[in-house]
This record gives C-alpha cells, structure tokens and sequence, in this order.
C-alpha cells in the first residue's frame, strides 16, 4: 500500500524486532492515517532535498512490539507518529541538520549516536501538538539507558558529531547499523505538568487600594520590680515560769516564820 510518493505501508512497519519475534506489527486506521500524515509532510520533502533513498529503520510499533523493545508508554511511534531513520548517502548528522534548516514540521527531531556506527535520526510529526523539539540523545553506560538534551536551531546547525562515522571513497557513511530501542522522552510527566499548568487558576488583579498607616507602636511600661521579701525574724522562745513549791514546802516555811 503506498502512503506517499516515496514510502509504503510496508516500510513503515517493518521491524527486525517483531520478525525476530513473530509480532503482527500492523496499525489501525488511525495510526495508518497519522503514518500518511508524516510522510507527506515530513519524509517525502526531506527525499527531496537530500535527493538519496531514506531506509525507514522503525516507523509504527504496535503495543507488544513497543512493551518488547522497552519503549516509552506513551511512545509516538505507538500512533504512527514517529520514524528512525537512516540514508546510504548521506551521513545521520547531515540528514539531522537537513531535517532542521528546511524547518519541516516536525513535532520532535533527535540526533541518535549509540558508538561509531550505531546512530539515526528519530523524527515525528504531531499538528497538533507542533512543539518543534530538537533534542540530542546521550546513552548510558549500559548501552539502553538516554538522556536528552534539548538544543536551539542554532546550536543543532552548528553540531559536531561526536563520534564520526567512517565514509567510503565517495563520501557515504560505512556499514551503518541500528538498534531498536525506546529511543525517546517518554510523554507522560509532561502532559501531567501541563495538565497540572492548565488547570491552575488564574490570579485576579487585585483593585489598588490605599496603604494602610502603620500605627507607631506603643512603648512597654517598665516592668515594676518586685522587693525582695525580708527575711522572717526568729521566733523568740517564752520565758519559763519559776516552779511552784509543793504544798508541803509551803506549810514548813509559815512555820518557821511563826517559832
């Protein structure tokens, strides 16, 4: 089934991963509409200009051949949206650049450079969304995981391949390969944020209003110092009444006072 001028059904499905496998990698009738959509308006042009075949390494990838290789779970290339691609004539850096002077409407284009000879473009293409993201893939250590780094216009004309790919005598890239890997940022923090951004009210201005006068504040009468309590005197001890003398005593002294 032809797409567009230069691209089938067939090519834009075509995956090593799902042959390997044994998948039935086939879109809908969205997803096939939405593959039309990116040839016409994005791979045929780029055919154009760099007027060299285009090898569609990865187009539309089906849920299990996208859980398979890792992919991003809300992967454009789900939808038919996206495509990772190479040319025989034209190095990956060239064809990048290609993609970003002739401004093609891309939604998202990414320089992909795993080693010397393992590197593509990935290139989508989204109206409705139409952000115009260049972003340069880094691969980890491991050789899956990526982070990208978003570049402007000019800095994306202006790139050095980092790892030059060997050219033959008449100047086209040596033995290229790929691997199918989830080779994008995966959508679903950013639409959250951007969920998150939309649903956000909106301030008000407030209506101008007279400062309000500060009021001098009032000192703080001096705490009152509080006299020490004196010290209680001691309690003096009553004096001891003398003893009486006994009945006895009393009756032998009268007696003596009457001899």
């Amino acid at each position: 089934m032809q797409l567009s001028r230069f691209f089938t059904l067939a090519e834009m499905t075509r995956s090593d991963t799902a042959m390997r496998h044994g998948i039935a990698n086939q879109p809908d009738e969205a997803a096939a509409g939405h593959l039309r959509a990116l040839c016409t308006a994005v791979l045929d042009p780029l055919r154009d200009a760099i007027q060299s075949s285009i090898t569609v390494n990865s187009g539309y990838r089906g849920p299990e051949l996208n859980a398979r290789i890792g992919g991003a779970k809300r992967s454009q290339h789900l939808e038919g949206k996206a495509a990772d691609i190479q040319s025989s004539q034209v190095s990956v850096l060239d064809l990048f650049k290609t993609v970003v002077r002739l401004g093609l409407p891309y939604d998202q284009v990414i320089f992909e450079v795993k080693s010397r000879n393992t590197k593509w473009v990935h290139v989508s293409h989204d109206p409705a969304r139409a952000r115009g993201e260049i972003l340069v893939a880094q691969f980890g250590a491991d050789g899956r995981s990526v982070r990208y780094g978003p570049i402007s216009v000019q800095e994306a004309l202006n790139l050095v391949d980092p790892m030059p790919t060997p050219v033959s005598r008449a100047g086209a890239p040596i033995d290229l390969a790929f691997e199918e890997l989830a080779d994008e940022p995966d959508l679903s923090d950013e639409s959250a944020d951007a969920a998150a951004v939309e649903s956000a009210p909106v301030p008000r201005r407030a209506a101008a209003t007279r400062p309000a006068r500060k009021r001098p504040r009032k000192k703080a009468a001096p705490k009152r110092k509080v006299p020490a309590r004196r010290k209680a005197a001691p309690k003096r001890k009553p004096t001891p009444k003398p003893k009486r003398k006994t009945t006895a005593k009393r009756v032998r002294k009268k007696a003596k006072k009457h001899k």
